[in-house]
This record gives structure tokens, C-alpha cells and sequence, in this order.
């Protein structure tokens, strides 16, 4: 009786080495890092997202990046060679301080992988020297070149994810500020009320820091454990009134404030006006002047001294509008038409367009300490929109910011002033 014997050792080796040949020979052209990319540029992508991306780990990431680094720089975006490690196993596993075996499997694996390729002689050899075709024995990293798309898209989410858990920081930080101001406004109100023990509970009960809250999901949730409380503050502040009449959740922290030497901000020519008399000495009894037809009516302002509210001046449909296109994209993202954002629209658009302006978190909170959320949300909302100003744009929102939050800190900034001269240039066309 006869049994089919299969190739012996060797020429299993044999054929391996002929299908790697067979690999490197479909692929002619020698690929290399994408323009604009350095070799440094991928050690650090790499060190940063080999565990996301390829899923290994420490001890095989720090043999990848020796191995790498023994190989020519330059070969990285030569378009005519291939990056290749020549140097011998025992070398380089002496070097890296571990055993031949060790890196032996370090090596498979990464080929397995499909991020190296082994094109080594029969017998294991590596060499340097030019054979055919410009090919080198040793490690290949010509399949590492051709995924480096996946760590560059590695790298955009995990920028998208830095980015928005500090969106949500800041929004932590802003509903934990109108909860405390809300509660603070309970006490004053009505003490004893049923709800405020355990409102102040809750309060107690939130983190100082967020070190704890590693993940997006984590911190939504939080998220939505403090706007649970707000939205409750809210519900019982809102049946009350002060002794003006003005439901307390109404009333916007942009315009509560005796303005004092106000300081207009709006970065055009305006500022620069000669003085004028005024047509009433008491700005909040006076009313509108002009024609029929004059835009000024259009500016409502409430009477009988006292404080006026945001839908009293500017429409919600009228802010947006005010809005740049970037500050209307965020705003678009709430899912509320233009007439029906609400305050938390508008603070929450401007915390996430902090990073495309450039300015830090350090100065949106010291903004909101000193104009409360909503009031340091519409000064970012008249910043980003004065940068498109033709005369006089606005250059450096940080710095202006800065500016505006000092100026406000004395009392002297007449942001609603600013906000009507925005709404006259980007509503009625008036520079």
C-alpha cells in the first residue's frame, strides 16, 4: 500500500520564501510615506496608536519601532527602494534585550499582521547588499508604508475624541455653574422649598475633576445627570417671578448688569463715532426713533426701568443670523430651527468652536465667571462674527476675549451695544 508523503521541510521553506519573492515582484513600484510625512512623523503615529490600530503591544511595539529605526530614513520616501532591516536577529534581540526566540516571534507576528514581510535567505540570512530588482534581505516595512492610512485615521479620531471630551468638560463646567446659581437663587427665594435637600445633594455629590471620566460615554452620561438637575431648577424657578414680573429663568445673565463707562466691542468703525446727544437720558423708556420704515424700531427694548430679556432684543432666529456660518454650523447640530434655540444652544455652540478660534479653556471659564454662561456665549458669538468684518476685523479671538473679560470685570462693557451694532451690519446691511 502506497501514502501520499508531503515536501519535506526544506522545501516548505522554499516555497514561502518564493511566495514572498512573488509578493514584492505583484508590486513593482516601491511605495512610500504620503506626502508632507516624515519617518518621525510615523514613529510617533505609531507609538501613539499601534495598540488602536493594529492591536499590539508594548513589547512588539518597541520591537517594530527598533527594528524601523536600524533601517535608512531616507528609504522612507524613496520612491525607488524599499525600507528594509538587514541587521542580524541576535543583534538586534541582544540590542533590545531579549532572547533570538523572542524576537522571532515578535517577527512573525508583525508579519501575520501584515505590517513587515520576512524576505530573508533560505538559512535566515540578512544582508544589505543590493540583489535584483534593488531587493535587500531582512525585514520589509513596504507593508507597514501601505497602512499607514489607518494610522492616520487613527489619529483624526482620537484628535475628534480629545476634542470633544474637552467640549464636554467645559459644558460640565458651564451647567454646574447656572446650577449653582440656580440654587443659590432657590434659597434666596423660598428656603424651605421640598426639592432643595436633595438638590443640594446632587450638587455635593458631582466631581471636583473628570480624571475619572475616561470615555465619551462616561462623560455624556455625567452630562446628562447634570442637565437633569438643571432642567429641574429650571422648572421650579420658572414659577416663580421677582418683584418685576420677569420669570427668573427667563432672564438672561448677558443683560442683568448695570452697565458702567460701557465699552463697546464690536471691532468695527463704529468705536470711533463722534459723541452725540441722546434723545432720552433713561435708555429703557425711550423709544425707537425715526420713520415708518426706519430699522431702528426693529431693535425692541423694554420700558419701565427694568432689566431687558434676550427675546425682548434679539430673537433667537435674529442671533443666529448675527452667527457666523462656522458659529451656524454648531448651532444647526442642536436640532432646533433658528426660532427656537434656547440659551443652552447658543453656550454650547460657542464652547465647541473655542478650538477652531483658538482660544483656551482658561479664558472661556474666566469669561463665564465674569458675564455668566450666556453672557460669555454671545461675546464669543460677536467675536467669531466680527472676524469677517471687512474694516477692522477682529485677528486674535483669545486675546480679545481676554480683553473683553477684564473690561467686563469693571463693569464697563457694553456688550448689548456690540450685539446691536452686529445685528445692523449682518441683518440690515449697515457697517
Amino acid at each position: 500500500m502506497c501514502y501520499a508523503r508531503g515536501p519535506a521541510p526544506h522545501k516548505i521553506e522554499e516555497q514561502k520564501t518564493m511566495s514572498r519573492f512573488a509578493a514584492l515582484a505583484a508590486q513593482p513600484t516601491y511605495p512610500c510615506l504620503p506626502s508632507g510625512m516624515t519617518f518621525g512623523h510615523l514613529v510617533e503615529l505609531i507609538e501613539r496608536h499601534a495598540r488602536r490600530a493594529f492591536g499590539i503591544g508594548l513589547a512588539r511595539r518597541d520591537a517594530l519601532l527598533r527594528m524601523m529605526r536600524s533601517t535608512s530614513v531616507s528609504d522612507w520616501t524613496d520612491p525607488h527602494r524599499d525600507p528594509v532591516c538587514y541587521r542580524a536577529q541576535q543583534d538586534m534581540a541582544a540590542e533590545i534585550g531579549i532572547t533570538d526566540r523572542a524576537l522571532r516571534a515578535h517577527e512573525r507576528h508583525l508579519e501575520a499582521l501584515g505590517l513587515v514581510l520576512i524576505d530573508t535567505a533560505v538559512d535566515g540570512h540578512r544582508s544589505g547588499a543590493e540583489l535584483s530588482g534593488g531587493r535587500r534581505l531582512g525585514i520589509n516595512f513596504r507593508p507597514l508604508i501601505q497602512r499607514v492610512g489607518e494610522l492616520i485615521a487613527c489619529d483624526r479620531d482620537r484628535q475628534a475624541e480629545g476634542r470633544r471630551i474637552q467640549t464636554l468638560r467645559l459644558e460640565f463646567s458651564a451647567l454646574k455653574r447656572d446650577v449653582r446659581r440656580a440654587i443659590e437663587r432657590l434659597v434666596e427665594l423660598e428656603p424651605r422649598h421640598p426639592a432643595l435637600g436633595s438638590l443640594l445633594q446632587a450638587f455635593a455629590a458631582w466631581p471636583r475633576r473628570y480624571a475619572g471620566f475616561r470615555t465619551v460615554a462616561q462623560l455624556e452620561g455625567h452630562l446628562a445627570d447634570i442637565r437633569s438637575v438643571y432642567d429641574q431648577l429650571a422648572e421650579i424657578l420658572s414659577c416663580r417671578a421677582d418683584s418685576s414680573g420677569v420669570s427668573e429663568s427667563r432672564i438672561p445673565a448677558i443683560l442683568n448688569t448695570n452697565l458702567k463707562n460701557p465699552v463697546s466691542c464690536s471691532g468695527s468703525s463704529a468705536n470711533n463715532r463722534t459723541a452725540r446727544k441722546r434723545a432720552d437720558t433713561n435708555p429703557y423708556t425711550a423709544g425707537p426713533k425715526g420713520p415708518p420704515g426706519c430699522s431702528e424700531k426693529n431693535d425692541l427694548r423694554p420700558g419701565q426701568g427694568r432689566k431687558p430679556e434676550l427675546t425682548e432684543t434679539f430673537t433667537p432666529d435674529q442671533l443666529y443670523a448675527m452667527a457666523s456660518d462656522d458659529m451656524r454650523l454648531y448651532l444647526d447640530s442642536s436640532g432646533h430651527s433658528p426660532d427656537q434655540l434656547t440659551d443652552r444652544d447658543f453656550i454650547s455652540a460657542a464652547i465647541a468652536s473655542l478650538v477652531d478660534l483658538g482660544i483656551r479653556p482658561s479664558a472661556w471659564e474666566d469669561a463665564a465667571e465674569v458675564m455668566a454662561n450666556l453672557g460669555a456665549a454671545l461675546t464669543v458669538l460677536l467675536i467669531d462674527a466680527n472676524r469677517f468684518r471687512s474694516v477692522e476685523p477682529v485677528r486674535k479671538p483669545g486675546a480679545m476675549l481676554c480683553a473683553m473679560t477684564r473690561i467686563a470685570a469693571r463693569s464697563g462693557l457694553n456688550l448689548h451695544g456690540s450685539l446691536i451694532r452686529l445685528k445692523q451690519w449682518k441683518i440690515f446691511g449697515k457697517s
